[in-house]
């Protein structure tokens, strides 16, 4: 009746192995998969916001160029160029820089946060296209001061359609 000890049978425990760090489960592969699509995703947003910064940085520049020109008429064209060029640039529609004078003021009001541009545009168009003594030299020089403070305006803060 000797019965042999029943803790004779037990054994030590053993633990069982590490999981191994590698290959990882499916799920971390998912993870990092989103990760990567999302950096991928700020990365691609980033750079279009930069490359959309580069233009009007660029014509700001020009901005201060053309205000160190000492005639009205002549930084009053110059602006006007300045506003066709970088419009053209922000939209890559090269109908917009060849619009007519009233249709150009009525876009670029349309494009800004704020009512800019309110000047008249048979009078804009006199100062763009005649010579100094077929204008009003008061108004040219009001009409200029205006335009400076609207332009920097408009370059610094235009939105367009589908692009921002």
């Amino acid at each position: 009746m000797n019965e042999p000890d029943p803790l004779a049978k037990l054994r030590d425990i053993h633990s069982p192995e590490a999981i191994p760090f590698w290959p990882p489960a499916p799920g971390w592969w998912v993870l990092a998969l989103i990760a990567l699509i999302c950096a991928i995703l700020i990365t691609r947003f980033l750079l279009r916001r930069q490359r959309g910064r580069i233009y009007r940085l660029e014509a700001l520049k020009k901005l201060d160029d053309i205000l160190a020109t000492q005639q009205h008429s002549r930084k009053i064209q110059y602006l006007f160029l300045l506003l066709r060029q970088t419009a053209n640039t922000a939209t890559r529609e090269e109908n917009i820089a060849s619009l007519p004078t009233a249709a150009f003021l009525e876009f670029l009001r349309e494009t800004s946060n704020q009512s800019l541009f309110l000047c008249d545009p048979q009078k804009l168009g006199m100062i763009l296209y005649a010579t100094p003594d077929q204008y009003d030299l008061e108004y040219c020089a009001e009409l200029c001061t205006s335009l400076e403070s609207d332009a920097r305006l408009w370059i610094k803060q235009h939105r367009l359609r589908g692009m921002n």
